[in-house]
């Protein structure tokens, strides 16, 4: 179901793109588009199974007895349930996502985990020609090295969650994650007419928001070339930005310049940049 309603709604947002011309020649290069096919391929297909298939045999020795021991909070307490599992995920997501982007830490086993980390979430950074035309497209929301997956604790979370039981939980969750992620990837920004807007109660309205949900130019400045690009962090709840990490950045217009700077390796292969640390 989880599957179902997320592809669902990238359809979705794919059709918008097309047809307000995000795919125009020059937005995203041939390794942009090869590197979503194999991103989203590698995921369904062997990274979220293996991650799963791992969790759930570390924890069938490690924790056998607890296995769907919260079942009963997936029944008697789904509401306040699931939001403790959304901001749980979030915070966790923010978490590996903040360490990512963070400086080098001094001891070497902390050097070897930040490396780990930051090669992994580099291929997010990266779109387009290493020009002006780029544009961040709701495809992105699934590039990342081949090692993300393993490492992020929030994906290590949800699926410990669902083996303590919380089945329902877990699939609304995800449900309600992806979707708000595909849309804040997704090549638009509403959230400027209201930052924009001439009613000063609806400015106000909307950046107070702003500090609890992350939307789309806010996530799009992330994608940023410039003092923007490690700042909001968070997919959903731009509250850790603003609590957590001190990233919270609410800009009144786009970016001027979208993605990183690329070697030669990463412009021309695609499987270059999905290998990351294999290297």
């Amino acid at each position: 179901m989880e599957t179902i309603v997320t592809s669902i709604f990238l359809v979705l947002f794919i059709i918008y793109e097309w047809a307000t011309g995000n795919y125009k020649k020059g937005i995203l290069s041939k390794t942009d588009y090869k590197m979503i096919a194999i991103c989203a391929g590698a995921i369904a297909l062997i990274q979220r199974p293996l991650v799963m298939l791992m969790v759930f045999g570390l924890a069938g020795f490690w924790m056998a007895p607890l296995a769907g021991s919260l079942s009963f909070l997936d029944e008697q307490y789904f509401w306040p349930t699931l939001l403790a599992f959304i901001m749980l995920e979030e915070f966790f997501h923010g978490l590996g996502h903040w360490f990512a982007h963070s400086r080098t830490p001094k001891t070497r086993p902390m050097q070897f985990l930040h490396k780990l980390f930051r090669t992994a979430h580099r291929p997010h950074h990266l779109i387009g020609n290493d020009d002006e035309k780029a544009r961040l497209t709701v495809g992105q929301n699934f590039v990342e090295g081949w090692t993300y997956w393993f490492v992020m604790p929030n994906i290590w979370f949800s699926f410990i969650a669902l083996y303590l039981g919380l089945t329902e939980v877990f699939v609304y969750g995800m449900i309600f994650k992806g979707v708000w992620t595909l849309h804040v990837h997704t090549n638009w920004q509403y959230d400027l007419y209201f930052l924009n807007h001439k009613n000063p109660i609806v400015r106000k309205i909307a950046y107070a928001l702003a500090h609890v949900f992350t939307f789309p130019n806010q996530h799009h400045h992330h994608h940023a070339r410039g003092r923007n690009s490690g700042k909001n962090l968070q997919n959903v709840l731009s509250l850790y930005d603003w609590l957590f990490w001190g990233t919270r950045v609410i800009e009144l217009e786009p970016p001027k310049r979208y993605g990183w700077r690329q070697t030669e390796e990463e412009k021309n292969s695609a499987l270059y940049r999905f290998s990351g640390t294999l290297r």
